[in-house]
């Protein structure tokens, strides 16, 4: 009482706080570990379907559908998406799920109408079929610059049409700030709503993006390697949590 709160020992107390913290990671993860497990895998059978058109307005419309082939009755559900790049054409990956009319055939038609379960019946043209690849994490916390980060589930294509990869697999990290005129929420909540006359402090923010480089690669000054693929083959991965200090006492002991 008879105190002010001031700002500098508010952010002194993070910043206190935030050491404590950073020392014990430091002292049992190492660098890049993942402390509670996101399972990270290889696709090598990551399907795609290359189109010649469609008649939905975006690609996007087909995610997370099941498109049907109007001649060959193969089904399939759409798991992801690429629009043109001027050189490669519009694209959906799939996963195959029943075979067609004739019992044998297992994948699309080369030319054949595709009809999709999106609102309206949307339907696609085939131009051809390929076998890609893809890498994918989920839901987990990795240890990074001092902090315990959350990532999220997320696929990155690693080749679209074939699936003998060669790439080093990870985490880029952005670090940026997000302000009360990024996210209104952080204003001061007053009457049930926010107020902008008063904002709060701006927000930490570490973000963590799945990403691929050459295995030639060393640029590591953000990146964090999850995954090791050659030719399709996976040499490295991260799959248990990598202790620092505390495996040098075991091992010692050992």
């Amino acid at each position: 009482p008879a105190f002010a709160v001031q700002a500098r020992e508010l952010t002194q107390s993070q910043t206190i706080l935030q050491n404590q913290i950073e020392r014990f990671g430091d002292h049992m993860f190492k660098q890049g570990a993942m402390v509670i497990p996101g399972q990270v895998g290889l696709d090598t059978s990551y399907y795609a379907v290359k189109l010649t058109s469609k008649s939905a307005a975006s690609l996007t419309t087909y995610n997370n559908t099941t498109i049907t082939g109007g001649s060959s009755g193969v089904v399939a559900d759409v798991v992801g998406v690429a629009a043109t790049d001027g050189t490669d054409p519009d694209t959906l990956f799939v996963k195959y799920n029943k075979t067609g009319t004739n019992k044998t055939s297992v994948v699309f038609t080369d030319g054949e109408t595709l009809t999709s379960t999106a609102s309206g019946s949307p339907t696609a043209v085939v131009d051809t079929t390929a076998t890609g690849s893809a890498a994918s994490v989920k839901s987990g916390v990795y240890y990074l610059n001092g902090f315990f980060v959350q990532c999220d589930d997320e696929t990155l294509v690693l080749d679209k049409y074939t699936n003998t990869p060669s790439y080093r697999v990870g985490f880029t990290v952005t670090e940026s700030f997000v302000t009360p005129s990024d996210d209104s929420s952080l204003n001061d909540n007053a009457a049930g709503s926010s107020n902008s006359n008063a904002p709060g402090a701006h927000r930490f923010k570490i973000q963590l993006t799945l990403a691929k480089k050459t295995l030639s690669s060393t640029e590591d000054s953000n990146f964090f390697e999850v995954l090791r693929v050659e030719n399709g083959n996976i040499k490295g991965q991260a799959r248990s949590t990598e202790y620092n200090i505390l495996e040098e006492t075991l091992a010692r002991r050992t």
